[in-house]
C-alpha cells in the first residue's frame, strides 16, 4: 500500500485511486525541469505531436476516433487551437515588416482592411463557430450534435493555421510581389484539398459527387458567415472611430 502525497489516501498501484496522482513523485532536478517545460507548455504526454502527425496522415479518421471516445493519445481540440495561434503570433512578431503601413479607416472597406491587416487571425479562429454550423445544417444526416461539429472543425482550423506559420515563414524572405501570388495559390491549393479530404474521411460519404457537393456548401456557408461576422465588426469598428473624431 501506498499513501497519496497529494490526498493522503491509500492506494495499491502506480497511480492514486481518489486525485489519480502518480505514486512516485522525486524532488526536482534538471531533468525534472527539462521534463515539465515541454510538459507544460505542450502537455507532451497527452498527445500534443501525436495528435498533430495523425492529422497530416489521417485527419477525417483520427477526428471521428476522438469523438467516439478514444481521447487519451490526443490533445484537446480547443487547447490544440490556441497552442497554433500562440505560435502563429510569435512568428508573425518576428517576421513582421517594420515598413507595414497603417490602414487608415475612413469607409466600410477601409475598416474591413484594418481588421484584415491586424486582426485576421481572430477571424480565422471565430470561423470555427460559423464552419460548424454550415456543416451542422449540410451534413445533418450525420447524426452528430452541434458540439461535435465545433471538435471536428476546431481541429480541421489548427491544422490550416499551421500552413499559415510555413507561408508566413515564406513570405517572410522579401518575395516579390509575382513569387506571393503563386505562394498564395500554394496555400491555397494546400488548405482546400486538406479541408475535403477530412470531411470524406470523417463523413464518409456514399457518393463521391455528392460529398463534395456538401463540402463545398458548407465551406461557402461558413464563408458567407464569416463575411457577416468582419462586417459587422468592421461598422462598428467605423462607428466607433466616426464619433471619437
Amino acid at each position: 500500500m501506498t499513501d497519496c502525497l497529494n490526498c493522503s489516501t491509500a492506494f495499491e498501484g502506480n497511480f492514486c485511486n481518489e486525485c489519480g496522482q502518480k505514486a512516485k513523485t522525486h524532488r526536482f532536478t534538471l531533468h525534472e525541469w527539462m521534463h515539465e517545460i515541454p510538459h507544460s507548455i505542450f502537455h507532451v504526454d497527452s498527445g500534443f505531436f501525436h495528435t498533430f502527425k495523425s492529422l497530416c496522415l489521417r485527419p477525417g479518421k483520427m477526428i471521428r476516433e476522438y469523438l467516439d471516445g478514444k481521447r487519451k493519445d490526443y490533445f484537446s481540440p480547443f487547447l490544440y487551437v490556441l497552442v497554433w495561434c500562440g505560435v502563429f503570433i510569435v512568428v508573425s512578431h518576428f517576421v513582421a515588416k517594420t515598413e507595414h503601413q497603417q490602414t487608415e479607416i475612413t469607409d466600410l472597406k477601409s475598416a474591413i482592411q484594418f481588421i484584415e491587416d491586424n486582426y485576421y487571425k481572430i477571424f480565422v479562429v471565430s470561423s470555427i463557430l460559423p464552419l460548424s454550423i454550415g456543416s451542422f445544417l449540410v451534413f445533418y444526416r450525420s447524426k452528430l450534435n452541434f458540439a461535435e461539429h465545433l471538435v471536428l472543425n476546431s481541429f480541421i482550423i489548427a491544422q490550416l493555421i499551421v500552413t499559415d506559420i510555413i507561408m508566413s515563414l515564406i513570405n517572410a524572405t522579401h518575395l516579390k510581389t509575382e513569387h506571393k501570388i503563386a505562394v498564395n495559390l500554394v496555400e491555397l491549393a494546400l488548405k482546400f484539398p486538406f479541408w475535403v479530404w477530412a470531411y470524406f474521411q470523417f463523413f464518409k460519404p456514399k457518393n463521391v459527387f455528392l460529398g463534395l457537393i456538401q463540402t463545398l456548401f458548407a465551406i461557402i456557408v461558413a464563408a458567407v458567415l464569416t463575411s457577416a461576422i468582419e462586417a459587422a465588426a468592421a461598422y462598428i469598428l467605423l462607428l466607433f472611430k466616426t464619433s471619437s473624431h
